[in-house]
């Protein structure tokens, strides 16, 4: 599958993805995405959240980041990044991201991506905040983006489809489906699923994302 991943030439390569947060509605659908929509990472969700649950149920789950993508010229298809912001039930919390995509722009500027082993970039960084490279690397689906605490507890995601769109300065708007395939901590065998809208500056790489999900712990 390598060899249709994209191959840019003209366009800046900056990351285009995936995690974060925060619809006040998790059922309401998404309006078209604008890079107005969507601000840094400044609104604190609350931690905690145990009393709501007795035993594993279905909860609303929302992430707000600010990110900043990243290159690699010898993988010109790889999208990795990383970002700080608020996740709900943890509080402050870190994410790394990766993505490969897959084709060319269309005419109307839009291509999408798949999930790619986070991992790929991020095993140092995310080994030194206790997490198992090796759990990562050997779930039962591609674990592309991980959300963290830092603490012991993280939630990790499998990009499940995104489409992503240039506009003519090069910025990058997109619309993401993601499915939760596991957890550390209090979020262990975690399962669910959400949608992310988010940005990307071709300037500089930076972005924001806003995730909302049902999470099942």
């Amino acid at each position: 599958m390598k060899s249709n991943y994209l191959k840019w030439s003209g366009l800046s390569l900056v990351g285009l993805i995936l995690m974060s947060s925060c619809m006040s509605d998790v059922d309401q659908p998404l309006a078209p995405v604008s890079s107005k929509a969507i601000g840094e990472s400044t609104e604190v969700l609350p931690e905690g959240g145990e009393n709501l649950r007795k035993g594993p149920k279905s909860l609303p789950y929302m992430e707000k980041f600010s990110n900043q993508s990243i290159q690699d010229p010898t993988k010109p298809y790889a999208f990795p990044g990383f970002g700080t912001g608020n996740a709900l039930f943890m509080g402050k919390s870190y994410s790394f991201f990766n993505q490969y995509a897959v084709g060319a722009p269309n005419e109307k500027g839009e291509v999408s991506t798949v999930a790619a082993p986070v991992t790929e970039f991020f095993q140092v960084q995310i080994e030194a905040l206790g997490i198992s490279a090796e759990e990562l690397d050997s779930n039962y689906k591609t674990v592309s983006t991980i959300t963290t605490d830092g603490k012991g507890n993280s939630i990790w995601f499998h990009n499940v489809s995104n489409n992503a769109k240039f506009d003519k300065y090069g910025n990058i708007t997109f619309l993401a489906e993601v499915e939760i395939v596991g957890g550390t901590g209090k979020f262990k065998g975690a399962t669910g699923s959400g949608r992310v809208i988010g940005n990307v500056k071709a300037a500089d790489g930076k972005g924001n994302t806003l995730l909302s999900a049902n999470i099942i712990y």
